[in-house]
């Protein structure tokens, strides 16, 4: 399955947790079936990026990165920079 249409499946299959996340879903989905270049940054309306909120188990505690750019702490992520292989 090419890497795009794994990803609208993948994107179609989870659960929205509440309304915010029922848009944000659909808003994904139309971005990926209408926009070519979404894994570049080249794309002035939205790219692709990855994120992750890691907690333990009791979500007493968080996991974050120093960026050495920004000077600040912040959760983990990144951008796709063109390369669509980059997801699952």
């Amino acid at each position: 399955m090419e890497m795009r249409a794994a990803l609208i499946a993948q994107i179609r299959a989870f659960t929205p947790y509440n309304e915010q996340e029922e848009m944000d879903q659909a808003l994904i989905l139309r971005m990926l079936e209408s926009a070519p270049d979404l894994f570049s940054r080249e794309n002035r309306a939205a790219h692709m990026t990855a994120s992750a909120w890691v907690t333990n188990a009791a979500r007493g505690k968080v996991l974050m990165a120093y960026h050495n750019i920004y000077h600040s702490w912040s959760w983990l992520g990144g951008h796709a920079d063109g390369d669509a292989a980059c997801w699952p």
